[in-house]
């Protein structure tokens, strides 16, 4: 696995990720979550940005980390990321809305709303480090044939 092709993966998905997020709740759901989770957001003067990027940061990594990890070696790279983002997306997204709309104060149809929205992102996180790290070549696969000795020596 080629360690450029990770921090590649990892910085491509945190950049669609982060644009991604920033187009929807900052443009899209922007009234309709202010008026959902207005107990629960944080005011302009306690909002952090940087914690925000963090958290982009490590999940975008962690993605790029894992996914060669669980490439199949059957099927296309955009099937494989589809898969990918989907899988990564259910385990993360479903869980947390469920836990957090039972735990706290969170409209459960807004969680489910706001859980669609991470499906979408996380399989457009799988397409991207998918198409970044391209067909992997996986242990299944066979040799190489070795080389044939001409003969010829210097």
């Amino acid at each position: 696995m080629s360690f450029t092709k990770t921090i590649l993966a990892w910085i491509s998905a945190f950049v669609v990720m982060f644009l991604l997020s920033m187009l929807w709740y900052g443009v899209i759901v922007s009234g309709y979550n202010g008026q959902q989770f207005a107990n629960v957001l944080r005011g302009p003067e306690d909002f952090s940005m940087l914690l925000i990027i963090i958290g982009y940061l490590v999940m975008a990594f962690i993605l790029a980390a894992l996914y060669p990890r669980g490439y199949k070696g059957n099927g296309n790279p955009i099937s494989q990321g589809l898969r990918f983002g989907l899988w990564m997306g259910l385990l993360w997204a479903l869980p947390t809305a469920l836990i957090e709309s039972g735990s706290y104060q969170f409209p459960l149809g807004a969680r489910l709303l706001d859980t669609a929205y991470h499906l979408v992102e996380f399989i457009i996180a799988g397409l991207v480090i998918s198409w970044v790290y391209g067909h992997i070549e996986t242990a299944t696969a066979a040799p190489a044939a070795p080389a044939t000795d001409t003969g010829a020596s210097i």
